[in-house]
């Protein structure tokens, strides 16, 4: 795979979410995480884990996401999918965005959206709705 995309002269998708899990697996600069943690975790991300290993389960229970100003943008930090459910308010607009590219409108306004790694949703409302965040 090339490293950068021949059509736009940038770094190709693929190794762009290979640099960003590196990234977030070696804490994102923040923890002391060592190079043996790092090798475990990129046989895991290529292979899957080992049959002796577990999987470390998807964190926490649904839990309710502080909105601010609208538009309100609410990135999957997270290395997990998760679903994001809205209700109620006033909902103008909802857009959602793949790895930081173009945000599309979803057609909807209210329900659960799926958003995987480093998705955003972007949503503009007159009345702040009530968004959950269900870890999956």
């Amino acid at each position: 795979m090339p490293l950068t995309d021949e059509r736009t002269g940038l770094i190709s998708r693929e190794w762009y979410r290979f640099f960003l899990n590196l990234f977030t697996l070696t804490g994102s600069g923040q923890s002391s995480t060592t190079l043996t943690d790092l090798q475990q975790e990129v046989f895991n991300l290529q292979l899957g884990p080992a049959p002796s290993q577990t999987t470390e389960p998807a964190p926490g229970q649904p839990s309710a996401i502080t909105i601010t100003a609208s538009p309100f943008t609410y990135v999957n930090s997270s290395v997990y999918a998760v679903d994001v459910m809205i209700s109620g308010g006033g909902i103008s607009n909802l857009e959602i965005c793949r790895n930081g590219g173009t945000f599309f409108n979803t057609g909807s306004y209210y329900g659960m959206f799926a958003l995987s790694p480093s998705d955003t949703l972007r949503v503009t409302y007159v009345s702040p709705p009530t968004m959950t965040l269900i870890p999956r």
